[in-house]
């Protein structure tokens, strides 16, 4: 048995070994169908709860292989619930398919996406001699709807041991930052005058939401380091001749943990609250009801995993280089009740980063490409390796199951 924290790779283990190398033959012999997949994606960016061609696509793929597909899945018509196998360990792969409005796949989902099907694919044929059952939850909606969140509750994770992904970025990192998040929506109501005859019988909306980003500015520099707050405006006005009568946008916000995120969040409230009160104005607030959760990564999967991509030549930075990159995704919230891992994976240089139009290019390129059979590859290979090693196995297997629904 490897010693807490050991890769079992290292160990000479002629099984482990060749199993390695089988999955990654599986993977490699069909390269041009996960290459494929990944481009049907990013040819037709679907925003959230729209995937419809995309979760198609991957339950087509997954019934090809043999999986037993459910679609629509946990009342969410574009989920996709897919299992092969009935090992004891229980192993699920997210995969990720929505895009961002008018940048598409700015953030490589379809990489995501195809990424975790090859893995599953490949382990599929293995899930014999590893006593595991390979399950692949296609998860929409994760750049705005909580999808994983939603399926959280539905009990789509119920059951799982481990639950992993990739998602594509500027470099290579294990255990990527990846912070609480929520989002709320705004509505000012004022009232409507002639802005030259008679601005002092209107109230005007559009200060109001000026006074909120005013206020928030000054907010910013008492607020603890990680904290990010960012939106838009989305309407403020017909007429410079008029007096606003509404305004309304959509903000999110950020903190390092979910107790930093819910007092980061009232504090934020009182900013438009405060504007709402100095502008005379009535307003609507409304804030996401699933935030997202701070990412628990797996530190010993998450080990496996770097030890696995630095043997099939991947490069990993400092933590110094790679401090000032921060998001949040759903996958945060199961990442509380279930061991996962979440690491990120280069596809472009640094010059490059996530929701860039020069990322939607990247997640087609030769380099996003690679990143798909890499991180199949990977993940597959820890997998592998947590399957074996008997420590981690029944580390995993001991955990509390989660309750139904």
């Amino acid at each position: 048995m490897s010693p807490r924290g050991a890769v079992i790779y290292d160990n000479g283990d002629e099984r482990v070994l060749a199993l390695k190398a089988r999955v990654e033959h599986l993977i490699r012999e069909a390269r041009d169908t996960w290459i494929g997949l990944s481009h049907a994606i990013h040819a037709n960016p679907e925003l959230a709860f729209e995937e419809v061609e995309a979760a198609r696509l991957v339950a087509a793929e997954l019934r090809a292989r043999q999986f037993a597909v459910d679609m629509p899945a946990f009342g969410l018509d574009t989920a996709v619930s897919a299992h092969a196998g009935s090992g004891s360990l229980r192993v699920v792969f997210c995969a990720e398919y929505d895009a961002l409005p008018q940048i598409g796949h700015a953030c490589g989902h379809n990489i995501i996406a195809a990424s975790s099907v090859a893995s599953a694919s490949a382990l599929a044929e293995l899930t014999d001699e590893l006593d595991i059952t390979v399950a692949v939850l296609g998860t929409p909606a994760e750049e705005g709807g909580a999808g994983k969140s939603i399926m959280l509750e539905r009990g789509a994770f119920r059951g799982a041991h481990l639950a992993l992904m990739t998602h594509p970025a500027a470099f290579d990192d294990a255990t990527p930052m990846l912070i609480a998040g929520t989002q709320f929506t705004f509505e000012f109501r004022g009232k409507s005058s002639h802005a030259a005859a008679a601005p002092e019988l209107g109230i005007n909306a559009a200060d109001a939401a000026n006074l909120s980003q005013v206020a928030l500015g000054l907010l910013r520099q008492q607020l603890p380091a990680g904290v990010r707050i960012h939106g838009i405006v989305t309407a403020a006005g017909d007429s410079p001749n008029t007096i606003p009568e509404s305004s309304r946008g959509r903000y999110v916000v950020r903190a390092s943990t979910r107790d930093d995120l819910e007092s980061t969040r009232e504090r934020v409230e009182a900013c438009f609250r405060g504007a709402a009160l100095s502008s005379g104005c009535d307003l609507d607030i409304q804030w996401d009801p699933r935030p997202y959760a701070d990412v628990r990564h797996d530190a010993e999967i998450a080990a496996v995993y770097k030890a696995n991509a630095l043997r099939l030549g991947r490069t990993f930075h400092s933590r110094s280089e790679t401090a000032g990159f921060m998001a949040s995704t759903d996958l945060g919230v199961v990442s509380h009740v279930i061991p996962s891992i979440h690491p990120i994976m280069s596809i472009c240089g640094p010059d490059v980063t996530n929701h860039q139009a020069e990322f939607a290019a990247a997640s087609r390129s030769d380099a996003g490409d690679t990143a798909v059979i890499d991180a199949a590859i990977c993940m597959a290979w820890t997998v592998i390796d947590v399957a074996l090693c008997g420590e981690v196995r029944d580390r995993l297997m001991g955990l509390e199951e989660l309750p139904a629904g």
